[in-house]
């Protein structure tokens, strides 16, 4: 089987973080929670009102109930995708990000 994109998932909310991992594994992306010295395809963020940390010049998304204050703030090379979030619309941006179509692979628990 061919390598899946490696996700960087920087999600504090535990619940959250778990459905993002399965719905991104299911799409047949390999994800991580942690930076763990392996380069990743695209990191996604959370946006819980905090600081946003350093992607370390990754293709980056992050996750917002609040698209115009990001619009105002003028960022660039970072993607949104608004909450709630609906259907498929994080899978899309990363694929329109990564300019690719994972193959579908059922969730492993404990998979990377």
């Amino acid at each position: 089987m061919p390598d899946r994109p490696l996700i960087l998932l920087l999600v504090d909310d535990e619940p959250l973080r778990e459905a993002l991992c399965f719905s991104l594994e299911t799409e047949g992306y390999a994800v991580v929670a942690r930076p763990d010295g392996r380069p990743v395809a695209a990191v996604v963020i959370d946006d819980g009102g905090a600081a946003l940390p350093d992607p370390g010049g990754w293709p980056t998304i992050v996750l917002t109930g609040d698209v115009e204050r990001f619009r105002r703030r003028g960022l660039r090379g970072v993607s949104l995708v608004e909450k709630p979030l609906l259907g498929d619309a994080l899978s899309v941006r990363l694929g329109e990000l990564l300019k690719t179509k994972p193959s579908r692979n059922p969730c492993h628990p404990g998979s990377a």
